[in-house]
């Protein structure tokens, strides 16, 4: 497709559709490219978009799944920013363009298919909506009026391209999959009582009723795990707050329960983290015998600067050797997971752990009436093989 402005040059646009289905046969898959967490200052050299021009050499992706935190506002950490709508709204749009419209970078990987973004704290700033201690527009309730009025702009403006309201959780099916994809961030209250607006619990509950009556196998995303702890008042205000720390986290888990009850397995899809996990979940509760559920993280694609920290990682990396120095090390999923008020608990199981800078290519495939997932990890450095994860399956309600 072609299209010209004001007799201008004609700009040429590759559309794609995704799929009414998932495909049979061995040879054909529906593709999902997973990836959040891009830093452009630590990929000035445009890796990720070689890489992903590599993978699309292989793999086609039918769907680009941006999980959180495509841009960094809140940077650089050190400079005092001006407390004027104004220049907040022109500093964000040149953020924006410059991790966005870079072609050899990141540019390479949103258009890489269909695109959908989550947005998360970093779209707006470190641990949004509650004031950070390293950012002093947000130490008063003005200051973060105008942070979060002149970032929520730049979010529609580049991040939102759906019919629905912004905000306003994305579903749609790939028969015999459903997808819901939830902004757990944006409307999130500084009282900790809501992560998502009472219209997103209501279509929650509406979907999981959909993947009951059609026989969907549902697949959540959101921006962050389900899966963390807890973290105390003191981490939650230095570093950032997770979705068990909000009050709606129970009525969240308990319909995503029953999804598992009345419909099947289920598959969770998240960054956020600076590292890379496959994880299952089993049930122990008789009423869910024989289901199970999946998570798969990944994160980042290209992390994010962290002064001080970073200048002893680099020494280090000279003496090790190891690229990924300055990334965390992958953790280890809890080995239980007993939300408060559901009736199961569920037995954890980490099938794998991926350090450094990556993205995840999960590849779904008919099996009968079942789905196959293949999940594949490339990492982000010249040279590495990919790392393909034991695959899984999907079952649906019987």
């Amino acid at each position: 497709m072609e299209v010209r402005l004001d007799g201008g040059n004609p700009i040429s646009a590759e559309l794609r559709i995704m799929p009414r289905e998932v495909p049979e046969g061995l040879d054909a898959s529906f593709n999902v490219l997973l990836t959040s967490c891009f830093h452009w200052e630590e990929d000035t050299g445009g890796v990720v978009g070689r890489m992903v021009d590599d993978i699309r050499k292989v793999y086609q992706p039918d769907l680009v799944l941006a999980a959180g935190d495509q841009v960094y506002l809140d940077l650089p950490t050190l400079k005092n920013f001006q407390d004027d709508l104004p220049w907040l709204a022109d500093k964000f749009e040149q953020d924006y363009r410059r991790n966005w419209t870079e072609e050899s970078a990141y540019a390479q990987v949103l258009s890489a298919g269909p695109l959908l973004c989550i947005p998360d704290d970093h779209d707006y700033w470190n641990n949004y909506p509650l004031p950070a201690p390293h950012l002093q527009n947000t130490w008063s309730e003005e200051g973060r009026g105008q942070w979060a009025l002149a970032a929520r702009r730049m979010c529609e403006a580049f991040q939102h391209y759906d019919s629905t309201p912004f905000g306003a959780p994305l579903q749609f099916d790939v028969e015999p999959l459903s997808f819901f994809i939830a902004d757990t961030r944006t409307f999130r209250t500084p009282d900790l009582k809501h992560m998502m607006t009472e219209e997103t619990l209501q279509a929650l509950t509406a979907w999981v009723s959909h993947c009951a009556k059609h026989g969907r196998i549902g697949i959540f995303s959101t921006g962050q795990s389900l899966l963390m702890e807890k973290p105390s008042l003191f981490g939650r205000t230095t570093e950032d707050t997770e979705l068990p720390n909000y009050e709606d986290f129970g009525v969240l888990m308990k319909e995503l329960e029953r999804l598992m009850r009345e419909a099947g397995d289920l598959l969770l899809l998240t960054g956020d983290v600076h590292w890379g996990r496959v994880t299952s979940l089993v049930p122990t509760d008789s009423l869910l015998s024989g289901r199970q559920a999946y998570e798969v993280i990944s994160s980042p694609s290209s992390l994010v600067t962290t002064v001080g920290s970073d200048f002893f990682a680099r020494l280090r990396q000279r003496f090790s050797g190891n690229a990924w120095e300055r990334h965390p090390e992958a953790c280890e999923a809890p080995p239980l997971f007993a939300p408060p008020g559901l009736q199961s608990r569920f037995q954890v199981h980490t099938e794998h752990l991926q350090r450094g800078n990556q993205v995840c290519l999960l590849s779904f495939q008919r099996r009968g009436g079942n789905v196959e997932v293949t999940p594949r990890y490339f990492p982000l450095d010249q040279g590495a093989a990919p790392v393909t994860v034991k695959p899984f399956l999907l079952r649906h309600g019987e």
